[in-house]
């Protein structure tokens, strides 16, 4: 798969099958680069409170119990959020509904500085907590731009970099504090800190809405079906774009343009287009657009139900909650067990999150990798592979949590997998219902939040026994993994047809 091309390759359909990192190219990198540093935006916004919380709980005298209690506040709001964006994407775009999450969000993160008790804290997180559902417009645009052999790779980039915004807010809002506090008293540094975040989400919703394009063809309203070309299936075309031109060159007698502006498509014999169809059986609908709203509620009841959707709840709830939950105490472990002061408990904690940087885009590439090879089923064993890797890691932590240096070690790894195991994951999420895919997206990245709700609980109830939660959390992933990747069935394909192909 190339990362650095120099040309962008398109299927049929104008999506790209190639990447072009080094590039803010119109429309699919800077999409893409729209996409993840939205999300991350979103992030260290949505996860600047906890790395403060120590400052706040002392100014406030919010008691522990308070504290856990907003941790799962914070997530409970996504839930709803998540829900609700999945069609928002279907009906405006995701460039609308990315600015939109991040516009809103801005202002009760900027608000913080005005907490003065528990209850006030519970409000803010719960509305801040809506930041939490930009990552369903960043999976939603990269399913837009990008072709179905790569959406992995595309999805776990925008997903997997903007996660990091979990453990950049864990470095960059300690500093930011320590910094105000030479100018400010420290009664007012931690209410003046928040104002940063909260004008990077304004910054980044004005750039997605001015300078991104929702689809290769442009703005979500005129943006033509998928019949509406004429390049067929067969086509054998190889026609390239490049960052500083997207034009596609056209042949004297054309007879089909997918375009809008920057990019034009033609028929057979163009050179560089890529027919992604016949390298997989794996396929990408059109997904369904401008349902009214009793229809669309009707269709998101009959999505919720099905099967396939259910065991990827399960599956993402457990690998996408773990990290929601962890993040809010992982800097707290250190600082209670090893007796580390706030801010070098939290530079470590800061570990977890900065390792999405890698951990969840190699998710979606091998399962990109073992789709090429495997097709579904291929996808499908990806998933169990790493999730039980997430389990024993998980477990391994449990008993590990005796000295600094092995806690730290055994964090990376189950880090990884964790993290690894979102990318899996949602690489699967748009082949289950296609013509769907806003309201799948919306139902699996709630279950994320609901699992992250969920785990904050039991982190809560079991207080300091910390080895006790994650050996829990293990023994959990375990079971969710071999149960369901045994029952998952996507596009008629099962991982029982690895062994037994009818």
């Amino acid at each position: 798969m190339q990362f650095f091309a120099k040309s962008i390759l398109l299927d049929q359909y104008g999506r790209a099958t190639n990447f072009r990192l080094h590039s803010l190219g119109y429309p699919h990198m800077r999409a893409l680069h729209l996409g993840w540093i939205s999300f991350m935006v979103a992030v260290l916004a949505w996860y600047s409170i906890p790395p403060i919380m120590p400052h706040i709980a002392a100014a406030l005298k919010i008691s522990a119990a308070d504290v856990n209690n907003s941790n799962v506040v914070a997530v409970s709001a996504t839930i709803l959020a998540r829900i609700v964006t999945g069609p928002l994407c279907e009906r405006f775009g995701p460039r609308r509904v990315m600015a939109g999450l991040l516009f809103a969000g801005s202002i009760p993160c900027a608000m913080t500085g005005l907490l003065k008790n528990a209850s006030g804290l519970f409000g803010l997180r719960f509305a801040i907590g809506i930041l939490g559902a930009t990552f369903i417009p960043s999976q939603f645009w990269a399913t837009q731009m990008f072709a179905p052999s790569v959406i992995g790779t595309a999805s776990a980039f925008t997903g997997g970099w903007g996660d990091m915004g979990g453990g950049v807010t864990y470095l960059i809002m300690p500093a930011i504090h320590d910094g105000l506090r030479r100018y400010l008293p420290e009664s007012k540094a931690w209410r003046v800190v928040f104002v940063i975040p909260a004008g990077i989400c304004i910054l980044a919703a004005l750039t997605v809405l001015l300078s991104g394009a929702d689809t290769p063809q442009g703005d979500w309203f005129q943006r033509p079906t998928q019949k509406d070309t004429s390049i067929e299936k067969d086509t054998n075309a190889t026609s390239t774009i490049t960052e500083k031109d997207t034009s596609i060159a056209k042949d004297t007698n054309p007879t089909s343009i997918i375009t809008e502006k920057d990019i034009s498509a033609a028929e057979d014999g163009v050179a560089g287009f890529q027919n992604d169809d016949d390298d997989d059986d794996e396929t990408i609908a059109e997904v369904k657009r401008d349902e009214p709203p009793l229809v669309a509620l009707a269709s998101w009841f009959k999505v919720l139900v099905k099967l396939p959707v259910l065991i990827i709840v399960c599956i993402y709830g457990c690998s996408f909650g773990a990290e929601l939950a962890i993040n809010n105490i992982i800097g707290e472990i250190f600082q209670v067990k090893f007796g580390l002061d706030a801010s070098k408990a939290a530079y470590i904690g800061s570990i977890f999150g900065l390792l999405n940087i890698c951990s969840r885009l190699s998710g979606g590439l091998f399962s990109d990798f073992m789709a090429h090879r495997l097709h579904m089923p291929g996808r499908i064993l990806a998933v169990l592979s790493a999730m039980t890797l997430q389990g024993a890691f998980l477990i391994g932590f449990s008993f590990g949590l005796v000295t600094l240096s092995t806690s730290i070690i055994l964090m990376v790894f189950f880090s990884f997998f964790v993290q690894h195991i979102c990318g899996s994951t949602f690489a699967i999420v748009p082949f289950i219902d296609p013509v769907n895919n806003g309201k799948v997206m919306g139902i699996v990245g709630a279950s994320g939040s609901l699992g992250g709700l969920i785990f904050n609980l039991m982190f809560r109830e079991l207080g300091a026994q910390y080895d006790r939660a994650f050996l829990y959390l293990g023994c959990i992933s375990l079971g969710a993994a071999i149960i369901g990747c045994s029952l998952l069935r996507v596009q008629n394909k099962t991982i029982w047809h690895l062994f037994h192909n009818p």
